[in-house]
């Protein structure tokens, strides 16, 4: 038994901007410069993906989606984004260090 959680980074109003997944997805687009291709390695569908890339840009601003298909097309992510996606990521890790902690003691516990 242990604590589990999920963290997301949503707007003032409390609607989901991004999570985990699209954490991953923007982390493959940037290292591949493609929304297509980051599907293809996540096993999503390229709709699933460039519709939840559109939705965080309609909300965060910073990607730059060039339409051209094979050779002609690319994704940018600005810094604001890449920032971001380091903040996410510092915050989980953070998050993970102190549940570690107590899972640990309910551990502790449940050997009794």
């Amino acid at each position: 038994m242990k604590f589990k959680f999920k963290i997301w980074l949503e707007t003032d109003e409390g609607k989901p901007v991004i999570g985990k997944g699209g954490i991953s997805l923007m982390k493959n687009i940037i290292e591949t410069g493609s929304i297509s291709t980051a599907a293809k390695k996540m096993h999503v569908s390229y709709k699933f993906a460039w519709e939840y890339v559109r939705k965080v840009n309609d909300i965060l601003g910073g990607i730059q989606m060039h339409k051209g298909g094979k050779g002609a097309g690319g994704t940018i992510v600005s810094e604001k984004v890449t920032e971001l996606i380091k903040i996410y990521e510092e915050a989980e890790k953070e998050i993970n260090e102190v549940l570690e902690k107590y899972n640990k003691k309910i551990e502790e516990i449940l050997k009794k």
